[in-house]
C-alpha cells in the first residue's frame, strides 16, 4: 500500500461523509454498477460520474467562443499535462487556452457547494490528475488511479465481479458527456462544429502529434482554429493507470459508447442537472 492508498482509507475511516468521483474511463476496468456496489462496500457514502461537470465544462467553452468571435485560436483540454506543456513550451499559447474547470474540478466544485462537510476522492486512469491538478487545490482531498483502487479492493477482499446489485450513481445528470474520455468527446458533446467550419476543427491526441500541431500554431502555420487536445493516444481512455491498457483504443471507446447507451435507459431525478444546482459557482482558472 502507497501513501495514497493509506490516505484514502484513513479518510473513509474517520469521515462518516465521503463522496468518491470516478472517471468516466472507468467502464474499461470496472464493470457496471458493480463498481458502485463496491466503491460503496469500501465505506463511500456517495459515488459519482463527472458528467454534470464536463457538461459545465462545455457551457463555458462555448459561453467563451461566442463572446469573443474574432480569437485566432481556441485552445481547449481537460487535461492537465496538455495545460502544462503549454504554459511551459508554448508561453505565447497560453493566452488561447480556454481556462475553465475540467469535468472533475467543475463536478468537484458542484459537490462542495450542495455538499460542504464531505471529502471528496476521485478516482483517476494517469497520475497526471493528481500530480499537476488536485494535489494543488483544496477542494479534492484525495486522488488515487484505477490500478491503486483495485489494490485496495484485493487488500480488503472485496470482489467486485460478486457485487452485481443493481444501484445508480448519486449523479446530478444523466448525460452524453459519458463519452467525454474518448478523443474528440469535447468536440462531439459541446457540439462546437455549429461554431466552426469542418477544417477549422482539429481534434489531436499523442504527444508527439500534440507537439507538431502546437509548433504549427505557435508560428502561424496552420488554418485551425478549435483545437481539442488530449495527452494520450485515444484520449483518456489509454491513460498509463487503466489496468486493461493491452486491449485497442478501438476498444475501449467501444466499451465507453456500450455503457452510455446501457446507463442512459436508466430513470433519474427530475432535479438532477437542474441549472440551479451550478448557480453562483465559478467555474474560471488563473
Amino acid at each position: 500500500m502507497n501513501i495514497y492508498q493509506k490516505k484514502v482509507l484513513s479518510l473513509i475511516k474517520n469521515n462518516k461523509k465521503t463522496y468518491c468521483l470516478i472517471a468516466p474511463s472507468f467502464p474499461i476496468d470496472f464493470k457496471y454498477p458493480n463498481i458502485i456496489n463496491a466503491l460503496k462496500k469500501l465505506g463511500f457514502s456517495k459515488v459519482t460520474e463527472l458528467t454534470f461537470g464536463a457538461r459545465m465544462t462545455n457551457y463555458y467553452y462555448i459561453k467563451y467562443i461566442k463572446e469573443n468571435p474574432n480569437q485566432k485560436y481556441y485552445i481547449t483540454s481537460p487535461c492537465p499535462t496538455v495545460n502544462t506543456l503549454i504554459k511551459n513550451r508554448y508561453p505565447k499559447l497560453e493566452k488561447y487556452l480556454l481556462k475553465y474547470d475540467s469535468p472533475l474540478i467543475a463536478t468537484a466544485k458542484i459537490i462542495k457547494k450542495h455538499n460542504p462537510n464531505y471529502k471528496i476522492v476521485f478516482i483517476s486512469p494517469c497520475k497526471a490528475k493528481r500530480i499537476l491538478e488536485t494535489d494543488n487545490n483544496n477542494i479534492v482531498d484525495e486522488t488515487i488511479t484505477f490500478k491503486e483502487l483495485q489494490e485496495i479492493f484485493d487488500y480488503k477482499k472485496i470482489d467486485i465481479n460478486k457485487l452485481n446489485k443493481k444501484r445508480k450513481f448519486n449523479s446530478y445528470i444523466r448525460e452524453y458527456t459519458k463519452i467525454y474520455p474518448i478523443s474528440g468527446g469535447l468536440s462531439k458533446t459541446s457540439k462546437i462544429s455549429k461554431l466552426f467550419k469542418k477544417n477549422e476543427i482539429l481534434i489531436t491526441e499523442g504527444i508527439k502529434e500534440n507537439i507538431e500541431i502546437l509548433d504549427k500554431i505557435n508560428n502561424n502555420k496552420t488554418n485551425y482554429r478549435f483545437i481539442d487536445i488530449l495527452n494520450c493516444k485515444g484520449g483518456c481512455i489509454g491513460g498509463p493507470d487503466i489496468i486493461n491498457n493491452k486491449i485497442s483504443n478501438k476498444k475501449k471507446a467501444n466499451i465507453i459508447k456500450k455503457y452510455r447507451k446501457i446507463s442512459s435507459r436508466e430513470s433519474i431525478k427530475t432535479i438532477m442537472g437542474k441549472k440551479k444546482l451550478a448557480l453562483n459557482i465559478n467555474f474560471k482558472t488563473k
